[in-house]
This record gives C-alpha cells, sequence and structure tokens, in this order.
C-alpha cells in the first residue's frame, strides 16, 4: 500500500509539474507578438518599464531632453540635428542594452561567477563608450555655436544691472546660510549669526546707493533697513553687535560686486580667452 501511495504522489508530482510547464509556456505564446500594434504595445512597456525601475537611465533622458531643447535655440543644420538625435538615442539604446543583460545575468544565477561579472562589465562598457562619443558629437556640433552665442550674451548680462541685482541679492543670502551652516549649532538656524534679512536690507540699500546716487532715495532705504535689523533684535534678543556685522557683510558683497562690475572690460576679455582655448 505504502508503495502504491509514493507511486501516485509521484505521479501527481509530474502531472503538476507538467501542468505548470505548460501553462508557462501558454503564457509565453500570449507574449509573443502576433500583430504589429501589440509589438509596439510590448515595446513602449519595455521603455516605461525601464524609465521606472533604472535611475541611470531616467538621467539619460533628462539630460537628452535638456539637449533637445537647448537645440532649438540654435540654428543647426538638418544634418546636424539628425547627429544630434542619433546620438541620444545610442546612449539610451546602449543603457537599455546594459539593464537587459543585467536582467538576464541576474535571472541566470543569483551566484557570483567570473563570467557573469564579465557580461555586466562589458555591457557597461558599451555604456561608457556611448557616453564618450555622444559628449566628442556635442563638441563638435555645439562649441563653434557657443562661442559665438556667449560672445553675444556676455556683454549683454555684464551691462544689466538687473543681472547684478539678481547676483547680489543670490550672494548675499547664499553667504549668509553658509555662515549659519559653520556657526550654527543645534537646529534653531534661523537665530544664528548673520542674519540674512538685515544683510540683504542693508546689502540694497548699498546698492541703490551705488545705482542711483540719490541720497534721498537712499536714507530711506537705509532707515527702512535700521527698522528691520531692529525688529529682529527684538524679536530674538540678539546682541546688536551681531545685527552691525550683518549689515556690514551686506554692505562687503555689494562693493565686492561693484569693484568687479568696474572690470567688466578685462572680465569680459578673460572669458574670451578662455572660450577661444576650448576653441583650438
Amino acid at each position: 500500500m505504502q508503495k502504491e501511495d509514493k507511486s501516485k504522489d509521484n505521479k501527481d508530482s509530474k502531472n503538476s509539474k507538467e501542468q505548470i510547464r505548460e501553462e508557462h509556456l501558454d503564457k509565453l505564446k500570449h507574449t509573443k507578438n502576433k500583430t504589429f500594434i501589440t509589438a509596439m504595445r510590448h515595446a513602449l512597456d519595455g521603455v516605461i518599464r525601464a524609465f521606472k525601475t533604472e535611475r541611470n537611465l531616467r538621467i539619460d533622458y533628462i539630460i537628452g531632453l535638456f539637449v533637445l531643447i537647448g537645440s532649438l535655440f540654435f540654428d543647426f543644420t538638418k544634418t546636424e540635428f539628425a547627429c544630434l538625435c542619433l546620438t541620444i538615442g545610442f546612449v539610451i539604446f546602449a543603457e537599455m542594452i546594459n539593464s537587459t543583460v543585467e536582467y538576464i545575468v541576474d535571472l541566470i544565477t543569483d551566484k557570483y561567477d567570473d563570467r557573469a561579472k564579465a557580461a555586466k562589465d562589458i555591457a557597461a562598457g558599451g555604456v561608457l563608450i556611448a557616453s564618450i562619443v555622444s559628449v566628442i558629437v556635442a563638441y563638435f556640433l555645439f562649441s563653434d555655436k557657443l562661442y559665438m552665442a556667449t560672445t553675444a550674451v556676455l556683454n549683454s548680462i555684464l551691462a544689466s544691472k538687473l543681472y547684478i541685482l539678481f547676483i547680489v541679492v543670490f550672494g548675499i543670502v547664499l553667504l549668509a546660510v553658509i555662515l549659519k551652516g559653520i556657526f550654527g549649532k543645534g537646529d534653531n538656524y534661523s537665530n544664528v549669526y548673520p542674519s540674512a534679512r538685515v544683510a540683504l536690507a542693508f546689502g540694497l540699500t548699498a546698492f541703490v546707493y551705488l545705482v542711483t546716487k540719490d541720497i534721498f532715495v537712499s536714507s530711506i532705504s537705509f532707515i527702512l533697513s535700521v527698522m528691520i535689523a531692529q525688529i529682529r533684535i527684538e524679536n530674538t534678543k540678539i546682541r546688536p553687535i551681531y545685527m552691525i556685522l550683518s549689515a556690514l557683510l551686506g554692505i562687503l558683497v555689494v562693493l565686492i560686486m561693484y569693484q568687479i562690475m568696474l572690470m567688466r572690460p578685462e572680465i569680459s576679455e578673460f572669458f574670451h580667452n578662455i572660450l577661444n582655448v576650448f576653441k583650438k
């Protein structure tokens, strides 16, 4: 009886294995591309899956998108634009092949094997070569056009007071945040020296005076800055010396920026020399 039961169990296990195998084969048949629309749907699923699961591929897509958008601002010929699109597609294709090789190797074995490592390394090497080629192509496509565009844009930017204002505001805030991070302790960084609001207020006061040379307007701006510093002292109970240092920090940033702008011709010539080096 026991032998009969064992033979029945063996037959049942064999039947169940065969049934599972037939089910897998049936699923595999359904995944085959019977029509062109089905093939396109499966291909699109693969592209979306790769984008969602592969971080490097997402980076490639984003870089490629920015490059394509940037190419709209340059006068590319049809041949140049075709080379650009082929290069972007080549990098994405290489990254997808690399991901495919990694999936297949992980599916075949879950143990360390020199051949598996070699397969992954070779696929990654293909991505590296594609990336190097893309950089070379981008250099030849963009170098001359960037040089001509940068020369015109640089002169207009350096002559713009609005540009200087943005740089002053960004520079003061960024410097205040860096100093807060250096000197701050604990979690309450807002009360740490220097005060970004006070530095920005006095920096803008100095900027207004340097641009307008108007004592009346500058005086009003100075009074408002003092009021901001006073409110800051009352709210945080901080020592006035720290507010004075914050004000000096903002004024110092503006004076440095103003001195740099006085050297505008030299700076412009400096950037042009650098661009000429890369152009050669």
